[in-house]
C-alpha cells in the first residue's frame, strides 16, 4: 500500500524513472537504426516517455498536493545533481549506467516491476533501444563501474541503503 511508504522510499522508487525520463527527453538519445523507421521510433520514444512519466509520479499519487510538491522538489534536486554530472558522457554510456543501477535495485528487490505496470512497459521498450551497448565490452564494463559509483553516492545520501 502506497500510504505506508516513507518519503525516502518514494524518492527511491521514483529516482530511476526520473533519470531515465530525463535522458530519454534529450534530443538524439535514441535514433532508429534504419532511417525509414523514423516515425515509428518517434512513437516508441513518446510511449516510453509517457510510461516513465507515469511510473515516476506513481509513488506520490496518494499524497496531498502540497506534500506531493515538497517531495517532488526533493526528487528534482537529487535528480538534477546527478544529471549535472552527465556532461561529456555519451547517451549510450548513460543509459547503460542507468540500466545497471535499475538492474541492481530490481535484483535486490528494492524495486519490483509489476507485470504490465508503466515501469515494466518502459523497461521492455528500453532494452532493445540500447542492447547493442552490451556487446561493446569496454563500454559495458565502464557503465557497470559508473553504476556502482552512482549507487555508492546515493547510499551516502541515505538512499538505497
Amino acid at each position: 500500500m502506497m500510504s505506508a511508504l516513507t518519503d525516502r522510499q518514494r524518492i527511491e522508487l521514483a529516482l530511476p524513472t526520473y533519470l531515465l525520463f530525463a535522458l530519454s527527453k534529450l534530443p538524439g538519445v535514441f535514433a532508429p537504426s534504419d532511417p525509414n523507421l523514423g516515425e515509428r521510433a518517434k512513437a516508441d520514444i513518446a510511449s516510453l516517455c509517457e510510461n516513465l512519466h507515469i511510473a515516476c509520479l506513481e509513488p506520490f499519487a496518494d499524497l496531498t498536493p502540497r506534500k506531493q510538491q515538497a517531495i517532488l522538489r526533493r526528487l528534482d534536486r537529487i535528480g538534477k545533481d546527478i544529471i549535472a554530472e552527465w556532461v561529456d558522457r555519451s547517451s549510450l554510456s548513460l543509459v547503460l549506467t542507468l540500466w545497471y543501477v535499475l538492474k541492481d535495485l530490481i535484483d535486490r528487490e528494492v524495486l519490483i516491476l509489476w507485470q504490465g505496470s508503466a515501469m515494466d512497459q518502459a523497461v521492455r521498450a528500453l532494452l532493445p533501444m540500447f542492447e547493442h551497448g552490451f556487446a561493446e565490452q569496454q563500454r559495458d564494463a565502464a557503465a557497470q563501474e559508473q553504476a556502482v559509483r552512482l549507487l555508492a553516492r546515493l547510499r551516502a545520501e541515505g538512499l538505497y541503503a
